[in-house]
């Protein structure tokens, strides 16, 4: 897939552990001041994901242009049957949203549960976060469950999304 020069790659990148913890780390630090504990699991749970990434059930996709990284996906199906597959790790530089990036990287993520005759995929997010929120929303995901907990190191309102098939 072709758009405007950016590809979207499928499965394990060079250099994409470290962008998702790059990501992850400097966009909830500016807007909710999360550091070194929520950056630090983020890694552990990117890094855990590829060591043990299964193509046929989970994939990961990427975003990328002259070989740079401006979006990633993950979809992690170990545990679709009973749970659903769960979407992860969803994030855009801000220098490509709002040009329909983020819709092509969760629509492929949607299409490759559906594939597998997935039951469902949920994702876990932070209140606040209402583009995406939108976003998710317009491709069929409802608010499931709602919850203030610590999980990031400290006490944030949790969103969880489910889209049913």
């Amino acid at each position: 897939m072709k758009k405007n020069g950016f590809f979207l790659k499928t499965g394990y990148q060079n250099g994409l552990v470290g962008w998702l913890t790059q990501m992850h780390g400097q966009n909830y630090q500016d807007k909710w001041n999360l550091g070194q504990f929520f950056e630090c699991q983020v890694a552990r749970g990117v890094c855990d994901f590829i060591d043990s990434y299964q193509p046929l059930n989970s994939q990961i996709w990427s975003l990328q242009k002259y070989g740079q990284i401006y979006g990633s996906v993950t979809l992690d199906g170990s545990r679709a049957e009973k749970e659903g597959a769960q979407l992860r790790w969803f994030i855009l530089d801000s220098t490509v949203r709002g040009q329909g990036f983020g819709r092509l990287l969760l629509q492929t993520a949607i299409q490759f549960a559906r594939d597998r005759s997935y039951k469902s995929i949920y994702l876990h997010t932070l209140a606040g976060l209402e583009p995406a929120a939108t976003l998710y929303q317009a491709c069929g995901f409802v608010e499931e469950h709602r919850e203030i907990n610590d999980e990031w190191g400290k006490g944030l309102e949790v969103v969880t999304y489910r889209l049913r098939f």
